[in-house]
C-alpha cells in the first residue's frame, strides 16, 4: 500500500481579522483564559509561605502608611470618611487597574515558552491577567468591607454594582494591554519604563486624595483621566462619596472603546512578528 506523507498545515496570523472574529475567538477559547488565570495566580504565589493572603496584606500595609503620611502628618481631608476607608477604597481599585496594565503588558514576554510551541489566540494571554487580578480584587474586597464595619460604617446596598467597576476597569486596562503586549514583545524598553509611569500616574489620580483636594481651576483635568472616574465610581458605590459627572463617563467610554479599537489593530499587526522577535 502507498505510504502517505502527513498533510503539512501552516497557521498564520490573518490580516482581516475584525472585531466580531477576535469576540469569537476570546469566547471560543475562554477555558484556556481562566486555566492561564488560574495558572498566574498559582505561579505568583508558589513557594511563598502566606501565599494568596499576599492580596490581603499588600492593600492593608500600604493603606496603613498612606494613612500615617497624608492623614496624620500631611492632614489630607476626605470629606467626612475615614481616611483608611478613603484611602484603601481608592488604592483596591487603583492596584487591580495598574496591575491589569502592567500584568497585560508583560503578558506575552512572560509566556514565551508558551506562544513559541503552541497555537492559540494570543489575545487570551493579556485577557489571562485581567482574570487573575480581578480574582485578587474580590478577595481583597472582603477587607475593605471589614475595614468600614471597623469604623462603623455600613456597605451601601450598591456595592452589588462593584463588578461593573470591575468589569470598565478590567476592559480599559486589557484595551492599554492590547497595545503595550507586542510592544513590549519586541522592545523591552515598554516594560523597563511601564512601573515608573505606572506610578507617576498614581499620583495624578485621586487615590490618596479627593478631588476637592484639588484647586478648581484644574479640576476639569482629571475628567480625562479614566482612572479618576474608576476609583470615585468606586468610592461612590461602597462609601456614598460623590459620583462623577456624565461627562466623566463619556469620556471613559470614549477611552475604553479607542483603546479596545486601537489594541486589536496594534496587536493583529505586530503578532506575525511577535514568534520571531519575542
Amino acid at each position: 500500500m502507498p505510504v502517505h506523507e502527513p498533510a503539512e498545515v501552516v497557521i498564520r496570523a490573518s490580516a482581516d481579522y475584525t472585531f466580531r472574529h477576535d469576540i469569537a475567538d476570546l469566547w471560543a477559547n475562554r477555558d484556556i483564559a481562566w486555566t492561564l488565570a488560574l495558572r498566574e495566580i498559582q505561579v505568583r504565589y508558589k513557594q511563598s509561605l502566606i501565599g494568596i493572603a499576599w492580596a490581603l496584606l499588600q492593600p492593608v500595609l500600604t493603606t496603613a502608611i498612606f494613612t500615617f503620611v497624608f492623614s496624620y502628618l500631611a492632614r489630607i481631608p476626605t470629606d467626612g470618611i475615614p481616611y483608611p476607608v478613603f484611602v484603601f477604597s481608592g488604592l483596591l481599585m487603583w492596584q487591580y487597574f495598574s496591575r491589569v496594565v502592567g500584568d497585560a503588558a508583560g503578558s506575552l514576554v512572560k509566556n514565551e515558552a508558551i506562544i513559541t510551541k503552541v497555537f492559540f489566540p494570543r489575545l487570551i494571554l493579556p485577557l489571562a491577567s485581567t482574570v487573575a487580578a480581578a480574582v485578587e480584587f474580590f478577595i481583597a474586597l472582603v477587607v475593605l468591607v471589614a475595614v468600614m464595619l471597623l469604623y462603623g460604617m455600613v456597605p451601601s446596598p450598591l456595592i452589588v454594582l462593584v463588578p461593573l467597576v470591575v468589569v470598565a476597569a478590567g476592559l480599559l486596562g486589557y484595551g492599554i494591554g492590547l497595545v503595550l503586549s507586542p510592544l513590549n514583545a519586541i522592545y523591552r524598553d515598554i516594560g523597563i519604563a511601564l512601573p515608573f509611569f505606572i506610578q507617576i500616574a498614581m499620583y495624578l489620580t485621586p487615590v490618596i486624595y479627593p478631588i476637592t483636594f484639588v484647586p478648581a481651576q484644574y479640576q476639569w483635568l482629571y475628567a480625562l483621566n479614566p482612572a479618576a472616574t474608576l476609583i470615585d465610581t468606586m468610592r461612590a458605590i461602597v462609601v456614598g462619596a460623590a459620583w462623577p459627572g456624565f461627562l466623566n463617563y463619556a469620556l471613559l467610554i470614549l477611552w475604553t472603546v479607542g483603546f479596545l479599537t486601537l489594541g486589536l489593530r496594534v496587536f493583529r499587526k505586530l503578532e506575525p512578528a511577535i514568534v520571531d522577535r519575542i
